[in-house]
């Protein structure tokens, strides 16, 4: 995946989902229709006040106004802090019952292209969950010295039979933006389009049948170096970390890892013989450990290839030693002495982590095939990211050069890190495509693949891969939703089906543990002009994601990130939005659903299709209780009857995630817009009739469902052996246990 760099904009940017329809050109606005209600005309309401902030507004400009109207409100944006006009009805609420759409005029000023979001909430509080990005919805934004008119469905806004007690528009840039001017803003009064006509369909568990287990890696994330300490201690953000259920934490940020010296950041100043660190206000791996501890995750670290072995060896001293464990490390290939084991526990211990960690996953670097030409030579693409020194798959795992000047290779790194620590696994950079001898090109990256696993051979402790579907994401239309919701039924499969035929013809049918340490939808965050991960069509990707890679049996499946920052185009990556109060967006409420899944996954039959319907995944979650968990990827709900075979449901309970449309920026998770920190809103209960269960899945939901059953359904035959990490018994062991590693990342 291209670099992408991830910077944290410290400022409140929320976004809301629109559906506008806009009406171009000097096309005039209808007079109020009886019924709407007007929110500026001439003059702002008198119930609301302007509460807002780092903006010019000027409630009454005489020129431009629209349409035979007397004033406009000009809006001028100040640079550095994301402004907004915020309108706030502190005296109640405005019933929005007999209101279908939000509708105003807006003029683009001398220039136009201006980017905002619309936000709408009920309440006096920053209408931060519900939002969304206006240039979707006008394309090219407001437009110079003319006006347009947007219509906004309440649906869309989560608003529909709700009500209204606080509007904004917000700037989507932090840069400062040229004036711009609304008026008639106006609630419409209307009749709401009925809900599309329900389908009937049945689902039926089968828990005699073969079994896949459910390892604890597959409901992973990455946790960035780049929010910093005093984002780390966050209590909202840990809070909502372990709500999550997320149990694996990929570290220290992307492409960041290739460039993060472990020691000097730990110190806070560049350290002698060490790798430098770039950024001595990220976060230390002391902070690291105390997340991890915090939250009760477990840790992948990876190492900074463009250090030496012996320094990697430290780290995992560091993180994994006793602090009365006296072996030597000894003196690296650059002349630095790195001493023993015990003196990193020490310092560990002196910094206020006195026990080890007991990292056991590792990784040697981060997409080293996308180096840059000027640091990693002729092989790598002109378009490279990373700061590495090599392209080559065979150098990658063999190393190149000699004396102080040779770049240790993968299996050096490896050794020296499992001489501090022998039941630690260090997997290697792989790529999706493994490629074909007869053909290297840009698309294989050179054969990166093939190279790597015939290079490996048995000491691949596991092959990572970073397969985001886009670069260029599709529409944010019905076509675009469509590919999306249809793309993981496939994508994991081909994935698996290519690495599987590589492993077999190249490593003598070896299959190492194929580790996806990054996904998202979008690659380069920069593309997603439309926002699309942040939006609940992500949820639905995620969440059929997941269960698809359980299927296919991958080790582990960590998304890009648990929290990054807003690009310059207001996407976000993160399950969590730093710049506001840690906001979790629709694609976070995939993991606790997840997460209360189960251990094995059983096999499931449905009348639906996964592709364009529903997905439906089937597990057992104790000897009385199964579950079932059901993507509904339609505008109509579905009333499901869930059976399962040779047994009687008795009841259960239903957790769900469902949004008002898959471009909304905001969700409700079991009923509730703003759920608790610890998600402790209750889930419903139903009760199973005839042995059998009815559950209707809202439209655009994620839906657990936990049944309890009349019989103890205890399997019978064992899993199937899915590949893992998890490293084999030890002859050797080894003082202390061992810690945890993750790497930084320059991500898309």
């Amino acid at each position: 995946m291209m670099g992408r760099f991830l910077w944290i904009f410290s400022a409140v940017s929320l976004a809301i989902v629109l559906c506008a329809c806009i009406l171009q050109g000097a096309q005039a606005m209808q007079p109020p229709a009886q019924g709407d209600r007007l929110l500026f005309d001439d003059v702002l309401d008198p119930t609301f006040q302007s509460w807002s902030f780092d903006v010019d507004v000027n409630l009454a400009t005489t020129s431009p106004a629209y349409s035979g109207s007397a004033r406009s409100i000009a809006v001028t944006y100040r640079p550095g802090n994301w402004g907004a006009l915020w309108l706030v009805r502190p005296g109640g609420d405005i019933d929005l019952s007999g209101y279908t759409a939000f509708r105003f005029a807006i003029h683009g000023g001398a220039t136009g292209g201006q980017t905002i979001r619309v936000q709408a909430g009920a309440g006096v509080n920053y209408p931060a969950a519900n939002e969304v990005n206006l240039n979707h919805y006008l394309p090219g934004g407001p437009v110079a010295n003319e006006w347009r008119i947007v219509t906004i469905p309440l649906s869309d806004l989560n608003l529909a039979g709700g009500s209204l007690g606080s509007l904004a528009f917000q700037s989507a840039t932090n840069s400062g933006q040229p004036t711009f001017y609304l008026d008639d803003l106006r609630l419409v009064a209307g009749e709401a389009s009925p809900p599309a006509a329900g389908i009937a369909a049945t689902i039926r568990i089968q828990p005699g049948g073969v079994i896949t287990a459910v390892d604890a890696h597959m409901l992973g994330s990455n946790l960035p170096a780049w929010l910093g300490r005093s984002r780390f201690e966050d209590r909202v953000f840990l809070s909502r970390t372990i709500a999550s259920g997320i149990k694996l934490l990929r570290m220290p940020g992307g492409s960041w890892s290739n460039a993060y010296g472990w020691l000097s950041c730990e110190m806070g100043a560049d350290q002698p013989g060490a790798e430098p660190c770039y950024w001595p206000w990220a976060a230390r791996p002391t902070d690291f450990i105390n997340f991890l501890r915090a939250t009760s995750a477990e840790g992948l670290w990876v190492v900074n290839p463009n250090g030496t072995a012996k320094e990697a060896a430290a780290l995992v001293a560091f993180f994994n030693g006793a602090v009365d464990d006296h072996r030597e490390i000894g003196v690296d290939i650059r002349g630095k002495d790195w001493g023993k084991v015990s003196d990193w526990a020490q310092l560990r211990a002196a910094h206020g982590n006195p026990e080890p960690l007991g990292v056991k996953l590792w990784e040697f670097g981060n997409e080293v095939y996308g180096g840059k030409p000027s640091t990693g030579g002729s092989l790598c693409q002109s378009w490279g990211w990373e700061d590495v020194w090599t392209c080559d798959g065979a150098e990658y795992v063999l190393g190149k050069g000699t004396g102080p000047t040779r770049q240790e290779g993968y299996l050096e790194f490896r050794e020296a890190m499992r001489s501090v620590d022998p039941t630690i696994r260090v997997g290697a950079v792989g790529y999706e495509v493994p490629g074909d001898p007869s053909n290297p090109d840009w698309q294989n990256y050179n054969n990166w693949g093939l190279k790597v696993i015939s290079t490996t051979g048995a000491a691949l402790d596991f092959y990572s891969i970073h397969p985001y579907p886009y670069f260029q994401p599709p529409a944010n239309n019905v076509a675009g939703y469509a590919e999306i919701l249809a793309k993981p039924q496939s994508q994991w499969r081909t994935i698996r089906t290519d690495l599987d035929g590589a492993f077999d013809a190249f490593a003598s049918g070896r299959r190492a543990p194929v580790a996806v340490t990054e996904y998202n939808l979008v690659s380069v965050q920069d593309q997603d002009n439309a926002q699309l991960m942040t939006r609940a069509i992500n949820a639905l990707f995620l969440a059929d994601s997941i269960g698809q890679a359980i299927q296919q049996g991958f080790a582990m499946f960590n998304q890009w990130d648990l929290s990054n920052g807003r690009a310059g185009n207001g996407t976000e990556y993160g399950l969590m939005h730093e710049d506001n109060n840690f906001y979790r967006a629709p694609q976070y409420y995939a993991f606790p659903l997840w997460a209360r899944f189960g251990k094995t996954m059983l096999p499931v039959t449905t009348t639906l299709d996964a592709a364009t319907q529903a997905s439906v995944y089937a597990g057992r979650i104790d000897a009385t209780t199964l579950s079932v968990l059901a993507i509904n990827k339609m505008a109509t709900s579905i009333t499901a009857t869930v059976a399962v075979e040779d047994s009687a449901i008795i009841g259960g309970i239903v957790y769900e995630v469902r949004a008002a449309s898959p471009s909304a920026q905001s969700v409700l998770y079991n009923g509730s817009a703003m759920p608790s920190d610890d998600l402790s809103e209750p889930p419903m209960a139903i009760d199973g009739v005839n042995g059998e269960l009815t559950v209707v899945l809202a439209p655009w939901s994620i839906t657990l469902i936990q049944l309890d059953m009349q019989e103890d359904m205890s399997p019978a035959p064992s899993p199937t052996s899915t590949p893992t990490a998890e490293p084999p018994p030890t002859s050797t062991p080894v003082p202390g246990v061992m810690p945890r590693i993750y790497l930084p990342t320059v991500r898309r």
